[in-house]
């Protein structure tokens, strides 16, 4: 590949992270599926539980596949399905097609995770600025961000007018990011598709992660708050009703909440390179513990504010873990590495969702976000005692990672 090649790849990488993410459905979608695809919040936590079971059992041979055949077939292929997925959605009015579509989505999504940012990094060092990888990552997540703020802002107003609208309205600028995937340059040299070599990656990358502590800790600190905001994510929308804030002020509330992320994710790097790896996530697990906690003991208005929090960890989370995570990882094996913590990730996800929605049965949704907020904490700060040992192992000297 040629550097014009990797250079036009981070170009288009940039929109393509833009487009990807459908614009409108944010501060709508649990509304929408609770409303129009008639399913609680309960059944929407066992179905999500379920959908990342099915994550977990594809993410694996998915990135194994991408070092295979190529990061970019493998990521056209899942946006397609991404995009599919999208006007299923749009059209549902059940909850079998609500299960339809996320399960279309399952498997989008494990096709292109993992494959899309090892197509950005490899081109990156391809163009010898592999050191820019966590600005550039933090730089396209910020502009989406940025993006997404501006379109939250009518999407309530949309919901109220017409409940599919903002979905109907998400559709194009998907189907746009698929097209934009036709035009990325494969940076390696692939090798012709086999079962028994896809086995070996996979083999491979897995000793790779369990026999490499540092790789480990990244996987497991990130998997603990990528955990917790997805559920915490899916408590915005009955929070809101339950504070009875009125539909067409939830995209503003996005929108606020999108401000504070782009934010941060503009200048994750800034921050990574002032404060070392431990002081990082000590900062990160209380933005993500504090603030849900007190939302469940103070229900109000009020309160809402601390969702603010939340996005701030949003914004930095990845382009800080991937930074961490892609200067322990070679080229060879980052796609199989990367899609392996996103299957570990969906099954953290799997079993946490199922056990949220089966207490949110139980007790009431402000008592379940005080569990969740002191698990965090717990989890967090356990983790975090785990660093010094593993990274820095007895000498107080050594530098940090």
């Amino acid at each position: 590949m040629q550097k014009s090649d990797a250079q036009r790849n981070v170009r288009l990488f940039g929109w393509f992270v833009i487009l990807s993410e459908p614009l409108f459905w944010g501060p709508i979608l649990i509304s929408y599926i609770i409303n129009i695809g008639k399913m609680s919040l309960p059944e929407i936590y066992f179905m999500e539980s379920i959908v990342l079971l099915g994550v977990v059992f594809l993410e694996i041979p998915s990135g194994a596949l991408a070092d295979l055949i190529g990061r970019k077939k493998t990521i056209i292929l899942g946006s397609i399905l991404h995009t599919i997925s999208i006007i299923v959605f749009s059209i549902s009015d059940s909850p079998k097609e609500i299960w339809l579509a996320n399960i279309i989505w399952m498997i989008g999504y494990s096709m292109q995770s993992g494959a899309d940012v090892a197509l950005l990094y490899d081109s990156l060092k391809e163009d010898g600025r592999e050191t820019e990888y966590s600005k550039i990552i933090g730089g396209n997540l910020a502009n989406r961000l940025l993006v997404i703020t501006f379109s939250c802002l009518i999407a309530g107003w949309m919901f109220k007018v017409n409940p599919r609208l903002p979905l109907f309205l998400s559709t194009p600028t998907v189907l746009i990011s698929t097209f934009l995937a036709f035009y990325f340059t494969e940076p390696l040299k692939t090798e012709k598709y086999n079962i028994k070599k896809q086995f070996e990656i996979m083999k491979a990358g897995l000793k790779i992660v369990l026999k490499n502590g540092k790789i480990l800790w990244i996987i497991f600190f990130t998997l603990l708050i990528s955990v917790a905001s997805k559920i915490w994510f899916f408590t915005y929308n009955p929070y809101f009703e339950l504070v009875e804030l009125k539909i067409e002020y939830y995209g503003v509330m996005f929108s606020l909440l999108n401000i504070t992320a782009w934010y941060f994710s503009r200048n994750a790097h800034i921050f990574v390179q002032k404060n070392n790896t431990q002081k990082c996530a000590f900062i990160i697990v209380l933005l993500v513990g504090v603030p849900v906690l007190l939302m469940g003991l103070f229900v109000s208005k009020i309160s809402l504010l601390a969702i603010l929090f939340q996005n701030v960890v949003r914004g930095f989370l990845t382009p800080f873990s991937s930074d961490l995570l892609n200067k322990q990882i070679g080229s060879s094996n980052r796609a199989t590495v990367i899609s392996i913590q996103s299957a570990f990730n969906g099954f953290a996800q799997f079993c946490s969702l199922s056990i949220f929605g089966y207490i949110l049965k139980i007790y009431s949704l402000g008592f379940c976000m005080q569990i969740l907020g002191l698990s965090v904490l717990l989890l967090g700060f356990i983790i975090i005692l785990q660093y010094r040992r593993i990274f820095l192992g007895n000498s107080a000297t050594k530098k940090n990672v």
